[in-house]
């Protein structure tokens, strides 16, 4: 028996008063009970009990020793009890990764109602659109609009992402709403601008999907841009159903030509494999799932696909 069992004995005698009803409460006989705690006293070559057959007493030194004792084994069984606590409560700092338009128009509004849910958790979020490796740049979730490439990822789908051609009434009350896709040729189009330049439109024709390269007036590698410009007036772009929400239930913003709208993408949670059973990334997992259950505000009541 190892020193700290010899202590739990040593002070479940003292705290019932006896061998006996300490034998009872730890199913063992008071003659082994009694064995137990002298092997304690011949470890620490010091007498803890004064012990006569009807009664049992502590020492000065066995006072002292069970105080301590008590103390350091209510310790332990706090710990023992954090650390079963941390195996199911969700604690700790969260490394997530997120697209500009879904930081920004998504997770911005919603992540004090989680951390509010969670109080024991912490985020750290990173707000880029390239693809990330996440176990090399150790990030807990990622959130993109692609399917893992890495076998040791698991992807969640969250929810399908629709990509909307959007204007403002007055630049189409101005200029005209294009009706086919060869019309758009006619018509200021703004563009997303990459690290390889302008990204074409994706566009649903007669054969399929379709690219259609734009490289209008204005060319922005930010989605904020591009939406002011055509609330603004400017012209027609292009962008992530997300991204306009607010602007469409304002009516500051028009979807046209959805029926030539491409195959929605989806947006998925990526994260490692061996962190799924991880209380902080479940429980961040599930709230995405709850969060992209439902359709933006702006665009409550359309079909998503």
């Amino acid at each position: 028996m190892d020193t700290f069992s010899e202590i739990a004995v040593f002070t479940r005698v003292v705290d019932l008063g006896g061998f006996a009803r300490a034998a009872q409460k730890l199913r063992l006989t008071p003659s082994g009970v009694s064995r137990i705690v002298s092997r304690l006293e011949s470890r620490l070559g010091v007498r803890l009990l004064n012990r006569t057959t009807r009664s049992l007493s502590l020492t000065d030194e066995g006072a002292a020793y069970y105080e301590r004792c008590t103390r350091i084994l209510a310790d332990l069984d706090e710990a023992n009890a954090s650390l079963a606590r941390s195996r199911v409560t969700p604690h700790g700092r969260l490394r997530v990764d997120a697209p500009v338009a879904l930081a920004d128009y998504v997770l911005g509004a919603a992540l004090p109602r989680f951390l509010e849910r969670y109080p024991e958790v912490s985020i750290d979020l990173t707000v880029r659109d390239q693809l990330i490796d996440p176990t090399a740049e150790g990030v807990d979730v990622v959130i993109r609009l692609a399917a893992a490439r890495d076998s040791e990822l698991v992807s969640r789908n969250l929810a399908p992402a629709r990509f909307l051609l959007v204007a403002s009434p007055a630049y189409l009350a101005a200029r005209g709403r294009p009706r086919t896709i060869a019309a758009l040729r006619e018509h200021t189009c703004l563009a997303y601008l990459s690290n390889t330049g302008p990204l074409p439109w994706r566009l649903k024709g007669r054969a399929g999907e379709e690219k259609l390269g734009v490289d209008g007036r204005l060319v922005a590698g930010s989605g904020n841009v591009l939406t002011r410009a055509v609330v603004a007036g400017l012209g027609i772009a292009q962008t992530i159903e997300y991204h306009v929400a607010a602007e469409l239930a304002r009516g500051e913003l028009e979807v046209i030509l959805e029926e030539y709208e491409p195959e929605p993408r989806t947006v998925h949670a990526l994260f490692a494999r061996q962190k799924s059973a991880v209380p902080k990334v479940r429980a961040f997992i599930d709230f995405l799932a709850e969060l992209f259950a439902s359709p933006p505000a702006g665009l409550v009541g359309r079909t998503r696909r």
